[in-house]
């Protein structure tokens, strides 16, 4: 689902989010190997009591989680994964995941500190004191933490990062897997839907966001559709957004991306189509395969 960005600058506080759904809490045996079954704490406190420390981002929780589970594995991987593709420089800050054993003591938790903010299930509040994430245990807990994760990291290496391309590369990263890339199958079959029905992309439409209640679901998934289409379609639309993104570290107010991408790829307008499209028909052959 979206994910939502309040404000861009790392002094001020910004957020961003997963929908919350209600979801069954699940046993953090399936997720994090080696534990026993978390306790409901029902607390309007951030759970502390137990911590793994990494040298680029550090978990708390409510319950214990061994330095080597897979769910801090797999966060040290994303981390590797998102400084590779986008050629980050080194982090300012680390990023401090909150992790609740429960719903209920997560939105009890976030209820009572952010009375306003709507229910999801993940939250990434940045703020010039601390980069942190709010989550709890659920089915789709490496998803949320993989999408937020990104948003950390981003945070903590960049100076700026425009509304559109913190969700578009937070949408891109929370798709799992040893490849990064993978399509985000719902996002290419709900853009080819939009096709259908005459929609057209604007990358100029994104790049005008800077409020994250004005986003649709149409906005997520091209956000992630152009971010896509410039990593894996040339080298030429790779090093645009790869330079782009170089830019950032200093920069307080990023420039459009737009003009540089049409300089790279004048064919980029129907070069984004034709790679969404591609892509849905490679998701509906294999779904047909044996």
């Amino acid at each position: 689902m979206s994910s939502l960005k309040l404000h861009q600058q790392r002094a001020q506080f910004s957020y961003s989010a997963r929908v919350l759904v209600a979801f069954p809490v699940v046993c953090v045996c399936a997720i994090v190997a080696g534990c026993a079954a978390p306790q409901k704490t029902f607390t309007v406190e951030r759970p502390v009591r137990h911590t793994v420390s990494t040298p680029h981002f550090v978990i708390q929780s409510d319950f214990q989680i061994p330095d080597d589970a897979p769910l801090v594995r797999e966060l040290d991987q994303l981390r590797q994964q998102i400084t590779e593709t986008l050629a980050l420089p080194g982090q300012r800050d680390p990023v401090v995941v909150y992790l609740f054993s429960d719903e209920e003591s997560y939105r009890r938790y976030m209820h009572a500190t952010w009375p306003n903010l709507p229910p999801r299930r993940a939250y990434f509040v940045g703020t010039s004191r601390e980069l942190s994430i709010y989550s709890f245990h659920s089915a789709r807990v490496r998803e949320d933490l993989r999408h937020e994760f990104t948003h950390g990291l981003l945070h903590s290496s960049l100076n700026s990062v425009p509304l559109w391309l913190d969700e578009g590369l937070a949408e891109y990263f929370e798709v799992g897997g040893e490849n990064v890339g993978t399509p985000h199958t719902s996002h290419v079959q709900y853009l080819q839907s939009a096709r259908a029905e005459g929609w057209n992309p604007s990358l100029y439409h994104l790049e005008q966001l800077s409020d994250f209640r004005k986003m649709t679901q149409r906005d997520y998934a091209e956000a992630w559709g152009w971010v896509h289409f410039m990593l894996h379609n040339a080298d030429s639309t790779r090093g645009t957004l790869i330079d782009y993104v170089a830019e950032l570290e200093s920069k307080s107010v990023a420039a459009a991306l737009m003009p540089r991408l049409e300089k790279a790829d004048p064919a980029y307008y129907n070069g984004m189509i034709s790679h969404v499209t591609n892509m849905a028909q490679g998701i509906a052959l294999a779904s047909h395969r044996p």
